[in-house]
């Protein structure tokens, strides 16, 4: 809590407040579906962040998308990233409060939550994050409710 004059002050916690280097691993628009995969291999359950030259976002890659690629006979070395990526993402800024993240991904129903600083790639807001985010939000609650 943040005291100021006497008066006490919730403490907001922001998308900054959570570890979001994990679970991810990042590739360009123009990167191979093989060079995808091989790095999505390096972060098992996580997903592949697709950025184009200025680091921003432009979609997403999980192994379901890579595998429905496969299967449908896509060539790995022809085929690029931009191709299959999923672009029904929610972007926010490091500095969003987790209530209001939570709040629009339940409004929303996002393939993916990136975090951006700027506009720049900044982490990927995976489900982990998600559930410490509702632990953090309703810890938080249930301290400024008494």
């Amino acid at each position: 809590m943040a005291i100021e004059l006497g008066v006490v002050k919730p403490v907001t916690k922001t998308v900054a407040d959570l570890e979001l280097d994990d679970e991810h691993i990042t590739a360009g628009l123009d990167d191979s579906l093989q060079e995808g995969a091989n790095r999505l291999l390096s972060v098992p359950g996580g997903v592949l962040i697709i950025l184009n030259d200025d680091s921003q976002v432009k979609g997403v890659i999980g192994t379901k998308q890579m595998l429905t690629a496969i299967a449908k006979g896509s060539d790995m070395n022809s085929t690029k990233c931009n191709q299959i990526m999923e672009m029904d993402f929610l972007q926010v800024e490091l500095v969003t409060p987790l209530s209001e993240v939570l709040a629009e991904i339940k409004k929303r129903s996002p393939q993916a939550v990136v975090a951006v600083n700027d506009g720049e790639f900044a982490g990927y807001f995976s489900p982990s994050d998600y559930a410490q985010a509702r632990s953090i939000v309703k810890s938080l609650k249930q301290v400024f409710k008494a």
